[in-house]
């Protein structure tokens, strides 16, 4: 056979051949096309390793594949990722393949936050032109500001932010939907405005495209708070239509880190810097996909539980304001700790609001939590909170109030804090000298509150605290060490001048005793029965230092009761008028008020009990 040549049959010879025709895609059978684009629908994984660039920097790994084909086969998606999923890249990959095979396909695509989301969205597109250009060329960049990010096809497909009432989509698609904090994601809105844009279905030659997910609602989001109710809502329609409906209507799945670890996506240093920077409950969420808090009858929402962690400075010792006040609460343990069970230390500081709206009511803020096991003797426990009570105090300035769990064996606490001190301290007895009169002693300062927690008609109701609590921390009156313990362990240093970390383990204690404590309260749930009362979902979890906590806001509940008294002591409307008269002067009228209507009243008042006077 002639190099370059090709026997022609119908022309009956050798003929060259055209090596540079192009491919007739016409002539193709129609039917293994329609197969080709019916296989990367269900498939678009495949279809995006068909068109990876030779100078891509990576490759699609397992999860992302997982991703990639759950969202091209189901109505209904929630999938809970960790950081570092690629979750943005994979959403908008997976959403610019759908519109290249659905022509005409319109995409509603929702964050929390406008600008973040826009930056997120416009840097996963340039790295799918770098990755996928093929892909990538078939888009343009329609919008690409601060705050909006659009891009359509030629064949009619749109991928945009922008969606106003009057608009229609095929799909939409939610990422970061359980985001809480600064930028929550804008729920009201999203029903309100974009939920109902969704209401296109495709059709083919004016029949319904039966191979098209229709009215497709997607959510992808990092894990949140069970009390939240966005998470709530749509998690649970994606796992009924997942658990009960018909076949690809619905789809839920949590990926945590080991996923990305396991499957080279993410290093194990990046999970290990990240886990040493934030809080447990925090790492849960943001990486372990993990909802965590309670979602029956919690004492306090998780929402409103991060919402208070607003104290940057731990306190160990009295700040130097004389005009506040604090609060040692202690929780009292056996000595033998047959229970598990510690002892705890809160320290509560109370500073009067000066809003008229709040003017009877005191901030309170948590500045320092410890728990320990318990000394060997009821002295020693008495020693150490008393040595602990005193670095609180402060001449001229406020009270300092020590509240003792008086149950049981808390009542040899107290009466050792009543014993002839002999460490150099001032003698202590009962606030207002309720109990244990027989052991006081002279000059004894009436600062100890012993609490004994009981039911309904003792002075110390478990009920009326467990309420007084929730309405506190729900009104933003409560305010707990921040979660960044390394951000307070900063803020210390720089307010006491603190140079060199040899003290950072012991700086730290406080905010880390005060995340056990959210996590103590986390884990609690009430019970109604008539009363309420708090009952623990895992016995595992001790409540000491909550107990601690709980027993400092009673003895605050006390003093704002006293605020009150203060600020609204009853005075009769007569009383300055007594004062007037109160030297024996009866016919004395002020000059000034005598020409007033109310002292011409007076004046005439006074004539004629002087006439009945006369007659008489």
């Amino acid at each position: 056979m002639p190099q370059g040549k090709t026997y022609s049959k119908r022309l009956h010879r050798w003929v060259n051949v055209d090596r540079t025709k192009a491919f007739d895609y016409e002539a193709v059978d129609t039917e293994s096309a329609a197969f080709l684009i019916s296989f990367f629908r269900a498939y678009p994984d495949y279809m995006a390793d068909v068109f990876r660039s030779p100078q891509a920097t990576y490759k699609l790994e397992l999860p992302q594949r997982f991703m990639l084909r759950v969202f091209a086969r189901y109505r209904d998606v929630f999938i809970t990722g960790s950081r570092g999923l690629t979750k943005t890249y994979i959403i908008l990959l997976g959403k610019m393949i759908a519109g290249i095979l659905y022509p005409g396909e319109k995409m509603s695509y929702n964050a929390p936050s406008q600008k973040q989301a826009a930056a997120l969205a416009t840097a996963a597109f340039h790295q799918i032109e770098i990755e996928y250009p093929d892909i990538a060329k078939q888009w343009e960049i329609r919008s690409d500001s601060k705050d909006m990010f659009r891009i359509t096809t030629r064949y009619g497909s749109e991928f945009t932010m922008y969606a106003p009432r009057g608009t229609n989509f095929h799909q939409s698609i939610g990422e970061e939907i359980g985001q809480e904090g600064k930028d929550p994601f804008d729920i009201e809105t999203y029903e309100r405005d974009v939920l109902p844009t969704v209401r296109l279905e495709r059709k083919v030659n004016q029949k319904l495209d039966v191979t098209h997910i229709n009215l497709q609602e997607a959510y992808i989001t990092n894990a949140s708070s069970r009390q939240n109710k966005v998470y709530y809502k749509y998690r649970f329609e994606a796992l009924r239509a997942m658990l009960f409906g018909e076949r690809y209507e619905g789809y839920v799945a949590d990926i945590p880190w080991e996923v990305s670890v396991i499957c080279n996506i993410r290093g194990p240093l990046y999970i290990k810097k990240e886990r040493a920077k934030i809080t447990i409950e925090n790492f849960k969420r943001e990486f372990g996909a993990i909802y965590t808090g309670s979602n029956e009858n919690p004492i306090v929402t998780d929402e409103i539980l991060s919402r208070c962690r607003k104290v940057a400075v731990m306190e160990d010792a009295h700040c130097g304001d004389n005009n506040v006040i604090y609060i040692v609460s202690h929780d009292v343990s056996y000595e033998d700790g047959s229970r598990n069970a510690k002892c705890a230390d809160v320290v509560l500081k109370l500073t009067q609001y000066q809003s008229v709206t709040k003017r009877d009511k005191y901030k309170k803020q948590i500045v320092y939590a410890d728990s320990y096991p318990p000394p060997a003797t009821s002295f020693l426990q008495a020693q150490k909170l008393k040595n602990l009570w005193y670095k609180y105090c402060k001449k001229d300035a406020q009270a300092t109030y020590l509240v003792v769990d008086a149950q049981a064996y808390g009542r040899e606490v107290v009466e050792e804090l009543m014993k002839p001190a002999k460490d150099g301290l001032p003698n202590l007895c009962c606030y207002n000298h309720m109990k244990y009169k027989i052991l006081e002693q002279p000059d004894a300062l009436p600062i100890i509150y012993p609490l004994k927690a009981g039911t309904t008609g003792t002075v110390d109701e478990e009920d009326a605290m467990l309420r007084y609590a929730q309405v506190e921390f729900e009104q933003g009156n409560i305010e707990l060490l921040t979660s960044s313990i390394l951000d307070g362990i900063e803020q210390y240093k720089r307010k006491h001048n603190i140079k060199d970390g040899l003290s950072d383990a012991k700086i730290a204690l406080p905010y880390k005793k005060t995340e056990e404590l959210c996590q103590q309260i986390q884990n609690l749930v009430l019970k109604t029965s008539g009363t309420i009362k708090e009952s623990r979902k895992s016995k595992s979890i001790q409540r000491d230092i909550w107990s601690a906590a709980k027993y400092a806001l009673r003895m605050a509940k006390i003093l704002e009761d006293l605020l009150v008294k203060k600020n609204y002591q009853a005075k009769s409307s007569w009383e300055s008028e007594i004062k007037k008269y109160s030297q024996g002067n009866a016919t004395y009228i002020a000059s000034a008020e005598a020409m007033s209507p109310r002292g011409q009243i007076l004046k005439n008042d006074l004539r004629t009990q002087l006439l009945q006077n006369r007659r008489r």
